[in-house]
C-alpha cells in the first residue's frame, strides 16, 4: 500500500519521490519551553512543499500544534 500511495503522489506532483521525500522531510514538529509552557509548533513550510501539498490535496498543518499549561497548584490539592 505504501508503494500504491508513493508512486500516486508521485504521478499527481509529476515529480520523483525522491524529491517529494526530501520535502516532506523539512517538515518537522519542534517542542520547546517558552516559561512554563511546553509548546509544539511545526517548522516552516517551502514554497515548494506549499505547491506539493495543495497538489496531492493534503491540508497545511497548523503553525501551533500543541500548548501544554503547567498543572495548577489547586489541580494537586
Amino acid at each position: 500500500m505504501a508503494l500504491q500511495v508513493q508512486r500516486a503522489a508521485e504521478m499527481r506532483c509529476q515529480l520523483p519521490w525522491t524529491r517529494i521525500a526530501h520535502a516532506l522531510g523539512g517538515l518537522k514538529a519542534v517542542r520547546y519551553r517558552s516559561e512554563s509552557r511546553s509548546i509544539v509548533q511545526r517548522t516552516k513550510i517551502t514554497a515548494e512543499l506549499s505547491a506539493m501539498l495543495k497538489t496531492l490535496k493534503v491540508s497545511v498543518p497548523k503553525q501551533i500544534l500543541l500548548v501544554e499549561e503547567p498543572p495548577s497548584a489547586t489541580a494537586a490539592a
